[in-house]
């Protein structure tokens, strides 16, 4: 199993150890949790001129400890790389960042990471946190692959409450009270992923560009002095 981690933002090397670019993202499949390609910004033209991004099937990639490589001397651009994904780039959805809806329409969090299988794509795990910040405080929650259900009207979908997930990270112990804080971050956040298809771009990452990241920001800080006053509680009362 791999991260998604590991691949957004590394290197892509080709046969004979040509550069390739970079894979900016993990594309999913538009409604089952599944990854079914990448996103690649190849090296620019003359190390100047940028040239437009392009797409692989995660069939076409070996991902390994020393890196990402595929079989290529030269990406597949146009028509060419749409169809060698094998669907419409711009109906695949990029997880990462997205906001995560339990039972009910619950707010749990924002993806952090994902787990999948890379034969098959199929996810694994889906590590569900706040951001940055917020997981550090609060840890993550870790949600198994079969309760994920995929993506859906904005957001990924899982079947389980977040009382019920494990939780991971230095304050684990508290996870389910520091998502409780974080969800303010969540509801101020989630309305500015306003486009789900980043394949062709248009994802729109507003948050980091509005006062909605300022407020987020502030909400953090409380939830990290929360999350912290929990920690030493939860300390004395394992003594």
């Amino acid at each position: 199993m791999v991260f998604a981690s590991s691949i957004e933002g590394q290197a892509l090397t080709g046969a004979e150890g040509v550069a390739l670019g970079a894979v900016t993202d993990l594309l999913y499949h538009p409604a089952e949790p599944r990854v079914i390609g990448v996103a690649v910004r190849p090296p620019a033209a003359l190390k100047v001129v940028e040239r437009p991004g392009t797409y692989l099937p995660l069939s076409a990639l070996s991902i390994g400890p020393e890196g990402t490589t595929c079989g290529l001397v030269k990406l597949p651009s146009g028509r060419r790389a749409a169809e060698d994904l094998g669907y419409d780039p711009d109906i695949t959805v990029i997880w990462t960042g997205m906001t995560v809806l339990g039972p009910g329409g619950e707010q749990v969090g924002r993806v952090s990471d994902v787990e999948f299988d890379p034969e098959s794509g199929v996810v694994t795990r889906v590590d569900v946190g706040a951001g940055a910040v917020a997981d550090v405080a609060h840890g993550r929650y870790l949600v198994p692959g079969e309760a994920v259900l995929g993506y859906r009207e904005g957001a990924v979908h899982i079947d389980v409450a977040a009382a019920d997930l494990e939780g991971s990270g230095g304050f684990a112990k508290t996870a389910a009270e520091g998502a409780i804080a974080a969800s303010a971050v969540v509801r101020a956040a989630g309305d500015a992923v306003v486009e789900a298809s980043g394949a062709a771009g248009r994802t729109i990452r507003a948050a980091a560009e509005s006062d909605i990241s300022q407020r987020a920001a502030a909400t953090v800080k409380r939830t990290w002095r929360d999350s912290a006053k929990a920690f030493r509680e939860g300390m004395k009362d394992d003594k």
